[in-house]
Parts: structure tokens; C-alpha cells; sequence
């Protein structure tokens, strides 16, 4: 498996890290973020589309590629992969408005409940199936992870929180549980994704964070963010 930690200012990440601390430390409300009844409501006044991650990942996919984005959210990533990578991109989500919003931007979309798997045809082939900031929504992440696998000819693209970055564990430390958000079912520090995986008797080919080159050693507590390039079946060795 081929680790690679993104390279990040040292000044500006020491000074998210400070940020963070003091977050940590100091936040006395410690509400739930992110209460909401449904994902429509969600999708109402949550942005999802954040392209530092698909900058992150970006160079695992080749160009004039298929594209599945699972949890599709806005388009925003859909959008600029097909557009960046010329890639055909489609989209499903649980929520309505989330579809309506990325067939505005010309995204192929539909309204789909992943939370016990895919759901897709025999014959739904696709070049990457995407899953950032999903699976850990989801009630049965183990199912949706290894349907995306059966999907995909070259792999499978996974980003989740790190939930034992040190801010996380200073919640903890406090008496709290991580306040991530409240729409999260599940959780994995970097270890525990690499442990999920061989548990599931998933392939991971490669790995990614962002952090400043001395910090490295400490990926699992210093990297708030996890990308996973996994093996499809198509790839198996």
C-alpha cells in the first residue's frame, strides 16, 4: 500500500492545530452540530461540495474516466471532475433537493437510501465508484463499501474524518463525545479504517492525507483528514 501525506504549510497548519486546541480546549457550549430530522433538511442548508478533498485524490483518476459519485450531495465535486478530468459522472443521494441541485449543474443524479448497500444492477459498471464523507452516515458501511468494490473496475475512492485526530480526543478527555456531527453513525481513527478493511478482506492500494512533512510520523494524530484508494475486484491480486 502506498502512503502519501500531502504536503502543507507549516505555518498555516500549526496555526489550524493552534485553532483547533483552543477549540478543544476551550469551547464551553459543546452543542450537537447538525440536528436534523431529515436530509432534506440537510441538504437545505448544508453545503457538501468542498474541493480541497477532490483536489486530494484527484490524480488517482484517469482522465475520460466513469465516474459513480455516491452521496453526490451538491455536484460541486461531480462537477469539477467532470469538467477538470472530462470524466462521465453520475450521482446518487437519499435526498431530493441534493439531486435537484446537482442536475443543475448538469450532473446526472438519483434519489437513493444506500444506508443497507448500493442497490445496483448487475450490469452498473464503473470506472471509480466515489464514497467522501459518506460512508460514515450510513448504517451499514461494511455493505456499501464492498458493493462499490463489485462496481468498479479501478477502484474505490473513500474519505472520512479522522476521529482520532487530537481534537477528537480532547472532547473525550473533557467528558464529551466528539463533536463532529450528529448525522455520523460510525467512526475510525486512520488505524481503525486500515483494521475495517483487512477485518472486510479489502485491498487498499494507496493512502493520502494532508499535513506538513514533519509531522508524518503522527498521521493518526495530527491528520484530521483520511483518503483511501481501495482495490475493486477488477484489481483484486
Amino acid at each position: 500500500m502506498k502512503y502519501e501525506i500531502r504536503r502543507a504549510g507549516t505555518i498555516s497548519y500549526t496555526r489550524q492545530i493552534y485553532n483547533d486546541l483552543l477549540s478543544g480546549l476551550k469551547d464551553k457550549k459543546m452543542v450537537f452540530p447538525e440536528i436534523f430530522q431529515d436530509y432534506e433538511k440537510y441538504h437545505e442548508v448544508v453545503n457538501t461540495g468542498r474541493l480541497f478533498r477532490a483536489k486530494l485524490i484527484e490524480d488517482w483518476i484517469d482522465r475520460d474516466s466513469s465516474i459513480l459519485d455516491v452521496g453526490i450531495g451538491d455536484g460541486v465535486v461531480a462537477e469539477y471532475f467532470s469538467k477538470k478530468l472530462n470524466s462521465t459522472v453520475s450521482g446518487l443521494d437519499i435526498s431530493e433537493i441534493a439531486c435537484r441541485k446537482a442536475k443543475e449543474k448538469g450532473i446526472d443524479s438519483r434519489v437513493r437510501d444506500i444506508n443497507y448497500g448500493l442497490h445496483l444492477q448487475n450490469d452498473e459498471i464503473y470506472d471509480y465508484l466515489l464514497l467522501m464523507e459518506v460512508i460514515e452516515h450510513t448504517v451499514q458501511p461494511e455493505k456499501v463499501v464492498k458493493d462499490a468494490i463489485k462496481h468498479a473496475k479501478k477502484g474505490v475512492i473513500v474519505t472520512i474524518p479522522n476521529s482520532g485526530y487530537f481534537r477528537w480526543r480532547i472532547h473525550l478527555l473533557r467528558g464529551y463525545t466528539p463533536r463532529q456531527s450528529y448525522t455520523h453513525l460510525h467512526f475510525w481513527s486512520i488505524k481503525d479504517f486500515e483494521i475495517w478493511c483487512a477485518l472486510l478482506g479489502i485491498s487498499i492500494k494507496s493512502f493520502k492525507t494532508i499535513l506538513p512533512p514533519f509531522l508524518k510520523p503522527l498521521k493518526n494524530l495530527f491528520a484530521w483528514q483520511q483518503c483511501w484508494l481501495l482495490n475493486s475486484d477488477a484489481n483484486r491480486p
